[in-house]
């Protein structure tokens, strides 16, 4: 599948199915700068790549921009070139520090090993009511077996431990855990299993 160079608007067709245009949106958070996580980070208008949604601000953490960018100045890649750039370009962009928040109800919650400044997203105020994961996990196997990493996480290792963290951190509350690859629904809550955990499904209301 194409993820990134998008000119189908499915995107766009969904999101006013929901009742939103692209002007509605306020910030953009990025897990990470993988092709599949950013490629409608723009989309081509008289034949340039201008970010997708005019009015938010696009939230990159500081390591995982630093990391890709230096990545793409020894050898340019695409995805960079059409999904970041133009952000950073047309000053939608906020690179920010793992100390970000948006007031009391979102903040980072750095989580690396995928990439090295891969980051999950937390929502809440006073306490963490959801948490969206990114690539932190993958498949539900490895919730059940949390030192599963697979060859495309950057440092294997960082990956399982961070994971178990997370899960160690979310098991057993009410946090809604929002995942980005589980098969629907991808949403759910963290519960111990023997010594590994599961995710139990909830359908997002």
């Amino acid at each position: 599948m194409k993820w990134n160079m998008k000119t189908d608007g499915i995107y766009m067709r969904a999101l006013a199915a929901a009742g939103f245009s692209v002007d509605d949106i306020d910030y953009v958070m990025c897990t990470h700068l993988h092709v599949d996580h950013v490629g409608w980070n723009t989309r081509l208008e008289n034949g340039r790549w201008v970010p997708t949604f005019p009015n938010a601000r696009y939230i990159f953490a500081k390591n995982e921009f630093d990391f890709w960018t230096e990545l793409h100045a020894k050898a340019p890649m695409a995805t960079f070139s059409d999904s970041v750039l133009p952000v950073i370009e047309a000053r939608r962009a906020e690179i920010v520090s793992n100390d970000f928040a948006i007031g009391d109800h979102a903040r980072i919650l750095p989580t690396p090993g995928h990439t090295p400044g891969h980051v999950a997203f937390a929502f809440g105020r006073g306490r963490d009511t959801a948490v969206v994961s990114g690539d932190l996990m993958h498949s539900p196997l490895q919730a059940r077996y949390p030192e599963l990493s697979p060859p495309f996480d950057v440092d294997q290792a960082q990956a399982a431990a961070t994971r178990r963290n997370f899960l160690e951190r979310y098991c057993d509350t009410d946090t809604l855990c929002c995942t980005a690859h589980f098969p629907s629904p991808s949403t759910g809550k963290i519960r111990r299993w023997g010594d590994g955990f599961s995710c139990e499904a909830v359908a997002a209301s």
